[in-house]
């Protein structure tokens, strides 16, 4: 095996690691906490654990986006998080106020989590795009 199949194989159990730990984690908060609901816009939703599962993927690959930008000094991972967090901030702004209601108490969520989830979508797609970019 070249040292160059080598590395990609790494790199791939490294991502799928991330997106494995990070999605068991967002299971046990889901199972941890329980039910869940957003109210958004005068309509409310039921989040279970397969939406909470998600996003601990989404932020387990986007913690191998920083590793690997961190990794190769690659500074195009911070126009991907201003990118995913302006897209974050506009949603909240389009969208308007946004309720999340946990374990019986509900929180108001405003611009700056909207924002930050954005951040970790955008450095999700970064580290996705450095999985799969011809070496």
């Amino acid at each position: 095996m070249t040292d160059s199949k080598n590395n990609k194989t790494k790199d791939m159990i490294k991502a799928a690691t991330g997106v494995g730990v990070g999605a068991a984690a967002g299971a046990g908060v889901s199972a941890a906490v329980g039910g869940m609901g957003l109210a958004v816009a005068g309509t409310a939703v039921g989040i279970g654990m397969a939406p909470v599962a998600a996003a601990g993927a989404v932020v387990g690959t986007a913690g191998y986006g920083v590793k690997k930008a961190i990794e190769e000094g690659d500074a195009t991972a911070i126009g991907a998080a201003a990118g995913g967090a302006a897209v974050g901030a506009g949603a909240s702004a389009l969208v308007g106020g946004m309720v999340l209601a946990v374990g019986g108490t509900a929180v108001a969520v405003t611009m700056a989590p909207v924002a930050i989830a954005g951040t970790a979508i955008g450095l999700a797609g970064y580290g996705v795009y450095k999985l799969f970019e011809k070496r």
